[in-house]
């Protein structure tokens, strides 16, 4: 069962619905007997692992995801052609499909190559939207907070995981602060524990350097 907690305006959900959503890491293909399926704790597990593989394997690609604006057909191709063959080393043997959306994907990805330190190209920092701008996405509010909050964001990726309740409730414990970056028109929708994780994980590695 999925549970909500309400902080200030804005509503976050334990993410516990990774393994029904509709993308999968390999788009377009059919499943076959030879695949297992899961869900819960195993796809959080799976897909942390996942992106920390292909952030290690597969470095050049990760940045070329991430250049691409979060939600758009550039992202849309670019996903495609980088996961369209189902046998991803990263998932082991060619045996595990994980089926989750493209954003959450694109998150853990980012994570792994914060986690692995990587250096990002000068061409994917992004620095937060000066004081007083219209903030009009929710990757311009990832960095908003981020900015401002780089330790709380580092301790999110690194003394959590995804999906946990220790990152549920590390995410409960920012979200008032967070929600005034936020947009109001979006401030009272549902938000997934792990949707803001990834999100802020992106922001903090693609901060100017002197903000990191």
């Amino acid at each position: 069962m999925k549970q909500k907690w309400s902080w200030l305006s804005m509503t976050v959900v334990a993410g516990v619905a990774a393994s029904s959503a509709p993308a999968q890491i390999a788009p377009g293909r059919s499943g076959s007997s030879t695949m297992s399926s899961f869900g819960g704790d195993e796809v959080w597990r799976t897909l942390d692992a996942f992106g920390s593989c292909y952030a290690l394997q597969n470095w050049p690609q990760a940045f070329e995801l991430l250049a691409t604006t979060p939600g758009s057909r550039e992202e849309a191709v670019v996903y495609r052609r980088l996961f369209r063959s189902h046998n991803q080393s990263c998932l082991g043997e060619g045996t595990v499909r994980l089926s989750v959306a493209p954003d959450m994907v694109r998150g853990a990805i980012a994570e792994g190559l914060y986690r692995r330190g990587y250096a990002v190209p000068s061409n994917l920092i992004v620095a937060a939207p000066p004081p007083g701008a219209e903030i009009r996405t929710f990757s311009e509010a990832a960095r908003c907070y981020a900015t401002t909050h780089r330790e709380q964001v580092r301790t999110l990726i690194t003394e959590t995981r995804p999906g946990s309740r220790q990152e549920m409730e590390a995410i409960n414990a920012l979200s008032g602060e967070f929600s005034t970056c936020l947009p109001p028109r979006v401030r009272n929708r549902t938000f997934f524990s792990t949707e803001i994780r990834f999100r802020l994980a992106e922001a903090l590695l693609r901060l100017p350097p002197t903000a990191r």
